[in-house]
C-alpha cells in the first residue's frame, strides 16, 4: 500500500495532522469535517451524500457536492502524498493509511493484542496492552465538536474506550489489586455515573480493600440517583453484588496470589479436548469434496507424518464450513482431540495470528498450564511436538495465510490429521494433498437456497430462483446472504430481489447482512495483494468480455509473454481469477463488479490499456475475417491484420473457433472503445464483426454494431470510414426489415462515395441500394444499380462483390419475369462466390438461381441448385440463409406436384425464420405454405396463412410479398364464395403489380390441383 509513514493523524481528542514535527492545518470546517469522517472510517469508502451529511449539520448547501470534492482536493494538496492517503472510489472516497499512522488503529490493535495476551494467560501483558491502547486517548474524539454525523460514529469508539477501561479493571482485580484501583475507578465512575460495570468494580475494590462500609454506601448513592433522576433501580447484577458484600460473601474475597505447583510443565488434560465450530445445519452439496476429506488416509504405519489436506478457494466459497462439516463427521476417528483455530490470515483490520501466538492456543486447548507454556516461539514448537505425539489428533488449521504460518502448527503423530482452509494455495507446504473449491452447482445452489428459506417458497418462484443464483454466481456467501435478507423480509419476492441484484452498479451493496459481506470477503483478498499485484488486477478487470487468452491479458498489462504468464498465475493461486479452459481466463461475475468498485488508476494508464486491448482485438479479428472472409473488399485505411510476429495465418476452422469464442468479447471491446473515444478503433472492429454476425443471423446485434459503427465514424471525421459504415448499417437495416432506412443509409454513403471518387466504395453503395430497392418494389430501379455494381466490380477485380451484386440482380430479374438474363447472373453469381471461397453467397446465388429456373420449368436445374445450396447450409449455420432455401425447395416440391413434402420444407422454412425474427423471411414462408394448403384444396387453412403472410409484409413494406398474399387470399375467397372480398384483394394485387411495374402475370404463381 503506497502511504506515506511520517504523516499522523490523531483524533482520539481534538483532531491533529502531524508531518514529523510540523503540525498540518485541515483548512477550515469543512474540511476538518470531511477529514474527520474519513479517518473515523479509515479504510472503508465513505459515499459522498454522508460527507455531506457530517460536513453540514443543518440544511446543506445546494454547492455541497461541490465543495465536498474542493475540500478533498484541499487536503490532498495539503497532506503529502494527499493522493495516495485519499482515493477517489464510486460512490465517494477512502482513506488509504497503515495502521501506525492514526491513532484509532493503534488503539484498536492494542485492544486486540490485550485480548491474545488474556487469551495465552498473560494477564500482566493484557493490562499493559491496555494501558497502553488507552493513554492514546487524550479526550473524546475529535473533542466532542464533530457535529451530530461525526458524534455518531465517535460514539462507538467512545463504547470501545469504556468497555477496555472497564476490562482493564477487571484484569487487575483478577490479579488481586484492590486499593491501588480505588481511586482509578473514582475517576471513571465520575466519568460515566450510571456505568454499573465500573460501579460494581469499584464496590468490589473497597469490599477488597477493608471498607465494606464505604461500599455499601456507595451503592446507595447510586440507588437514590438512579431513582431520583431516571426513575429506575440499579441492575440485578449490582444487586445482587451489594447483596453478598452486606453479608460478606467469602466468594468476594481477592484470589489467592498465584504459587508454584508441583504440576508436571507438560501435563495436560485428561478430557479429549474439542473447539470445533457448530456445523452448519443446512450444508448443502460438496458430495466429491466431502468423499476426498473423509476418506480414510494411508495405514499409521505406512506415514511418519500427520495427514494434511489443503482446501483453497476465493473468499466466500465455503471453505470453513467444508473443513468444518468434515471435521465433525471425522470427530470419531480422532479420539485425542478435535481442535480448530482461526489464522486470521485474511481477516478485515487484523494481522494473521503469529506462529508462537497459535502455538500458545493449541498446548492451552490441549490442557498445558498457562505458566507452563514457553515464553519463545521456539520453545512452544518443542512443546508442541512433545504434547501432540503419539496422539490421534483432528487440528482444522482456518485461514491460514501462508505454509510459513502452517508448518510450526503441525502435530508431530502420523496419526494426526490437519486440514487447512487458505484463500492461497499452498504448493510449498511439504506432504500436503490440495483440494481447490469451487462453485456450486446449479442444483446445489438451489437446494441450498431451499434449506435456508423453505423449500416451498423457493419452489413457488423457480425461475427467480434461477436467477438469483446466476447473480449470486453460485457463490455460497452470496446465496447465504440473499437468503438472509430474504428471511428477513418475508414479504419480499425472489423475484423482487433478483431484480434488485440485476443492477451491476449496486448488487455487492445488496449482497450483505448482519456481519456478512460479499464485499468485504473480495476486498480481503485483495489487500492482501503487493501494490503490483492489485495494479495487474485492476489493468485486466479492465476487460470488458466474459474471458480472454494471454495475449489479451499481455496488451492490457503490457508485458511479455512470460511476465504474462506469471501474472496470471499468482491471480489464479488468489483465486482473483478462473481458468475455465486451458489458456482462457475470466473474472468471477462478483470479482469483476467487486474490481469496478476499486479507485481507478490515472486516466491516462487506463486509456493506453484499452488503446491496446483495442488494437490487439482488432488485429485478431482481422486476421480471422481474412481466413473466414477472403473476398471481402479492403479499403484504403482498413486495419493491417499482420502483428508484427509473422504468425502464419489461421485456417478457416481455426478462424470459426476464434469468433465462437471471441465474438461476445469483440462486442463488448466496441462498446469500451467507444466510451474511451478511440472512435477509429470502434467502427472498424465493429465493421470487422459484422461479417460473422451476418452470416450467423444475429441481426440485431449486427445493427447494434453498425449503428456504432456509424456513429463513431462520424466523430472521427473520416469520410471514407463513414461511407464503409453506412453500407454495413444498410444492410443490417434490410436484414431487420428496415428497408426505407437502409435505403437513407445507402443513399447518403452513395453520396459521400461520390465525393470522394472512389469507385470500390461507390459500387458497394449501388449494390445495397439495389437490393433494398427490390425488398420496397422498385424493381427497375434495382436493376439499374445492380447491373451498375456488378459491372464495377468485374473492372475493379473485386470477385467477392461482383458476385454478391449478380446474386442480387438474379433475383429482381427473376421478379420482372426476366427470366433468361436472371439465369445468366445467378451462374455467373454462383461460380464468382465458389472461386472465392464464399459459401454464403454462393448459396444465396444458388437459391435466387433456382426461382429462374423454376419460372422456366427447369425443375431438375432447379433442384440441382438446391441440392447443392441445402449442402452448404450445413457447416455454415446460418438460419436466415437455410431458411431461404428450404422456402424455394418447398416451391420446388410443389411445382413437382409433391405438396406434403413441400409442406414440409415450408414448415421448416418458417420456424427457421421466426428464430431469427426476420419477417421477411416469414411472410415468404407463410404465402408459401398458403399456396401448398390451395393445392391441397384447404383453402380456409391458406386465407389464414395469407393474412398472416399480408400483415407481415405490409408491415414492413415488402412489396413482392404483398402481391403474393393478395393474389393467394383473392384465389382462396372465391373458391370459399366470398367473391366481393376476392375481387378486392385482386385489385389490391393489381395496384401494386402496377407501381412494381411488373408484368400481368410475374407473380403469379402456379398451383397444381389437389392431389396432383
Amino acid at each position: 500500500m503506497h502511504t506515506t509513514p511520517h504523516v499522523h493523524f490523531n483524533v482520539l481528542g481534538p483532531l491533529e495532522i502531524w508531518d514529523g514535527e510540523r503540525r498540518i492545518k485541515p483548512g477550515g470546517p469543512v474540511n476538518e469535517r470531511v477529514l474527520a469522517m474519513l479517518l473515523l472510517e479509515a479504510g472503508r469508502v465513505v459515499p459522498v451524500s454522508r460527507l455531506i451529511q457530517a460536513a453540514w449539520d443543518q440544511e446543506p448547501p445546494p454547492t455541497a457536492v461541490h465543495q465536498i470534492r474542493k475540500a478533498v482536493a484541499g487536503l490532498r494538496r495539503r497532506l503529502p502524498s494527499g493522493h495516495e492517503l485519499i482515493t477517489t472510489e464510486p460512490p465517494g472516497y477512502r482513506a488509504v493509511l497503515s495502521d501506525g499512522q492514526l491513532d484509532l488503529r493503534m488503539f484498536d490493535i492494542r485492544v486486540r493484542r490485550a485480548q491474545e495476551a488474556r487469551t495465552e494467560g498473560l494477564p500482566d501483558n493484557a493490562v499493559m496492552q491496555l494501558k497502553a491502547g488507552l493513554d492514546l486517548w487524550r479526550g473524546p474524539v475529535l473533542g466532542g465538536t464533530g457535529g451530530p454525523v461525526i458524534d455518531a460514529v465517535a460514539a462507538a469508539w467512545e463504547e470501545r474506550r469504556l468497555a477496555a477501561t472497564e476490562q482493564g479493571f477487571e484484569l487487575r482485580l483478577e490479579q488481586g489489586e484492590a486499593s491501588g484501583l480505588i481511586g482509578e475507578l473514582r475517576e471513571a465512575v465520575t466519568a460515566h455515573p450510571y456505568g454499573e460495570v465500573l460501579r460494581g468494580q469499584l464496590l468490589l475494590a473497597l469490599y477488597r480493600a477493608g471498607r465494606q462500609t464505604e461500599a455499601l454506601e456507595e451503592y446507595t448513592r447510586l440507588r437514590i440517583s438512579l431513582a431520583e433522576e431516571i426513575g429506575i433501580d440499579p441492575g440485578p447484577k449490582l444487586a445482587a453484588l451489594y447483596e453478598a458484600i452486606l453479608r460478606g460473601d467469602p466468594e468476594l474475597d481477592a484470589p489467592p496470589a498465584p504459587q508454584d505447583t508441583q504440576e508436571p510443565p507438560l501435563a495436560v488434560t485428561e478430557a479429549a479436548p474439542c473447539t470445533l465450530p457448530y456445523d452448519l445445519a443446512d450444508f448443502t452439496g460438496r458430495q466429491e469434496e466431502m468423499r476426498r476429506l473423509t476418506a480414510a488416509p494411508p495405514a499409521t504405519g505406512e506415514r511418519t507424518s500427520p495427514h494434511i489436506l489443503v482446501v483453497d478457494g476465493m473468499g466466500g466459497s465455503g471453505k470453513t464450513a467444508l473443513a468444518v462439516h468434515a471435521a465433525h463427521r471425522l470427530a470419531d476417528s480422532y479420539p485425542d482431540g478435535q481442535l480448530y483455530l482461526d489464522l486470521r490470515g485474511f481477516t478485515p483490520g487484523e494481522e494473521p495470528l503469529s506462529p508462537g501466538t497459535a502455538l500458545g492456543v493449541l498446548l492451552r486447548a490441549m490442557g498445558v498450564a498457562g505458566k507452563s507454556v514457553a515464553e519463545y516461539s521456539l520453545s512452544r514448537c518443542a512443546q508442541w511436538r512433545v504434547t501432540s505425539a503419539h496422539r490421534r489428533l483432528l487440528l482444522v488449521l482456518d485461514n491460514a495465510a501462508d505454509a510459513a504460518q502452517v508448518r510450526p502448527l503441525l502435530p508431530a503423530s502420523p496419526g494426526s490429521l490437519v486440514l487447512i482452509t487458505s484463500r492461497v494455495g499452498l504448493p510449498e507446504l511439504e506432504g500436503a494433498q490440495e483440494l481447490s473449491l469451487g462453485l456450486l452447482t446449479d442444483e446445489d445452489s438451489v437446494e441450498l437456497m431451499s434449506r435456508i428459506l423453505g423449500a416451498d417458497r423457493v419452489a413457488a418462484e423457480p425461475d427467480a430462483t434461477a436467477s438469483l443464483v446466476q447473480l449470486c454466481g453460485r457463490l455460497p456467501l452470496a446465496l447465504r446472504v440473499s437468503a438472509a435478507r430474504l428471511r428477513k423480509r418475508p414479504h419480499w419476492t425472489l423475484r423482487h430481489l433478483a431484480e434488485r441484484l440485476g443492477d451491476d452498479t449496486r448488487i455487492l451493496g445488496e449482497l450483505e447482512s448482519g456481519d456478512r459481506s460479499v464485499a468485504t470477503v473480495l476486498r480481503m483478498s485483495y489487500d492482501a495483494m503487493k501494490p503490483e499485484h492489485r495494479a495487474h488486477f485492476r489493468l485486466l478487470s479492465l476487460h470488458p468480455g466474459t474471458g480472454f487468452a494471454a495475449p489479451v491479458a499481455a496488451a492490457l498489462l503490457d508485458t511479455d509473454p512470460h511476465s504474462t504468464e506469471r501474472i496470471l498465475e499468482y491471480l489464479l493461486d488468489v483465486h482473483l481469477l478462473m481458468e475455465f479452459e486451458f489458456g482462457r481466463y475470466s473474472f468471477h461475475d462478483l470479482v469483476h463488479s467487486f474490481a469496478r468498485t476499486l479507485p481507478a488508476d490515472e486516466a491516462e494508464q487506463r486509456e493506453a490499456a484499452v488503446l491496446r486491448l483495442a488494437e490487439r482485438m482488432l488485429t485478431e479479428l482481422e486476421r480471422a475475417c481474412d481466413a473466414l472472409f477472403p473476398g471481402r473488399v479492403r479499403y484504403g485505411n482498413a486495419p493491417a491484420a499482420d502483428d508484427g510476429t509473422k504468425t502464419p495465418p489461421p485456417e478457416p476452422q481455426e478462424a470459426q473457433r476464434w469468433f465462437t469464442q471471441e465474438w461476445r468479447n469483440v462486442v463488448a471491446v466496441v462498446h469500451l472503445a467507444d466510451q474511451y473515444g478511440l472512435h477509429w478503433h470502434a467502427a472498424w472492429l465493429s465493421r470487422g464483426i459484422g461479417f460473422y454476425l451476418h452470416t450467423q443471423s444475429y441481426f440485431s446485434d449486427f445493427e447494434q454494431m453498425a449503428r456504432l459503427a456509424v456513429d463513431n465514424a462520424r466523430k472521427q471525421g473520416d469520410p471514407e470510414l463513414l461511407c464503409v459504415s453506412l453500407i454495413n448499417l444498410a444492410v443490417a437495416q434490410w436484414h431487420r426489415d428496415l428497408f426505407q432506412e437502409g435505403i437513407a443509409s445507402s443513399e447518403e454513403a452513395l453520396a459521400i462515395a461520390s465525393g470522394l471518387a472512389d469507385p470500390r466504395t461507390e459500387a458497394a453503395c449501388l449494390s445495397r441500394l439495389g437490393v433494398l430497392c427490390t425488398s420496397v418494389g422498385r424493381l427497375e430501379d434495382a436493376v439499374e444499380y445492380l447491373a451498375r455494381a456488378s459491372e464495377a466490380h468485374r473492372v475493379l477485380c473485386s470477385a467477392r462483390e461482383e458476385a454478391q451484386a449478380l446474386a442480387n440482380l438474379c433475383f429482381a430479374r427473376e421478379r420482372l419475369g426476366r427470366l433468361p438474363e436472371a439465369v445468366r447472373a445467378g451462374q455467373r453469381a454462383a461460380a464468382l462466390a465458389w472461386s472465392t471461397g464464399d459459401a454464403g453467397i454462393e448459396v444465396t446465388a444458388l437459391a435466387n438461381l433456382s426461382l429462374a429456373h423454376l419460372g422456366l420449368e427447369r425443375l431438375e436445374d432447379a433442384a440441382h441448385c438446391l441440392t447443392r445450396a441445402r449442402a452448404l447450409c450445413e457447416p455454415l449455420r446460418a438460419p436466415a440463409l437455410t431458411s431461404l432455401v428450404l422456402c424455394n425447395l418447398a416451391e420446388a416440391e410443389l411445382r413437382a406436384g409433391r405438396p406434403h413434402t413441400a409442406h414440409d420444407h415450408g414448415t421448416a422454412a418458417l420456424d427457421l425464420a421466426r428464430g431469427h425474427g426476420s419477417r421477411a423471411r416469414q411472410a415468404a414462408a407463410e404465402n408459401m405454405l398458403g399456396r401448398v394448403d390451395r393445392a391441397q384444396g384447404e383453402h380456409r387453412r391458406a386465407v389464414g396463412r395469407h393474412r398472416t403472410a399480408l400483415e407481415q409484409a405490409t408491415a414492413i413494406g415488402l412489396r413482392t410479398e404483398t402481391v403474393r398474399a393478395h393474389r393467394g387470399l383473392a384465389e382462396s375467397l372465391r373458391t370459399l364464395g366470398d367473391a366481393a372480398a376476392a375481387d378486392w384483394h385482386d385489385r389490391a394485387a393489381r395496384e401494386h403489380a402496377t407501381a412494381m411495374a411488373l408484368p400481368p402475370d410475374a407473380v403469379v404463381d402456379p398451383v397444381p390441383a389437389p392431389g396432383a
